[in-house]
């Protein structure tokens, strides 16, 4: 999908997340996945993760405060239902006590996502988006 969500927690900084954890995470579920560091400070997206593999496909960035994930691409052979699982997936790094929302790129359509989130609850919020 080529269209970017955002997964974005509801604080000017995250200081709870752990970088660390999820670069292990990351690279545990989906091996072979590269990460980019950007020491430009014009860039408000500092990391980029991405993975083509014959599996799945993804780039997906983080902000400097750590507050947002920036889906910018996502593809597999069951794309619907593994883009929402990705989603959900990204979605437990955060503090689950602080307010968590999906957007899409236009910021017109939002979903706040909690530990109740289901796969099933993103595949139709994404099929409403028309993707």
């Amino acid at each position: 999908m080529s269209v970017t969500s955002f997964i974005h927690v509801n604080k000017a900084e995250n200081h709870d997340f752990d970088l660390e954890k999820f670069s292990r995470e990351i690279e545990k579920k989906y091996p072979g996945t590269d990460i980019e560091l950007s020491k430009t400070a014009s860039f408000s997206y500092d990391i980029c993760w991405e993975n083509y593999s014959e599996s799945y496909q993804f780039t997906l960035r983080m902000d400097r405060k750590r507050s947002t994930f920036a889906i910018e691409y996502f593809n597999s052979e069951n794309r619907m239902r593994d883009y929402a699982s990705f989603i959900v997936w990204l979605s437990l790094f955060f503090n689950q006590e602080q307010e968590l929302i999906l957007c899409d790129e236009n910021n017109e359509d939002t979903l706040m996502l909690s530990a109740n989130t289901s796969v099933e609850d993103i595949e139709e919020w994404l099929g409403k988006l028309g993707l």
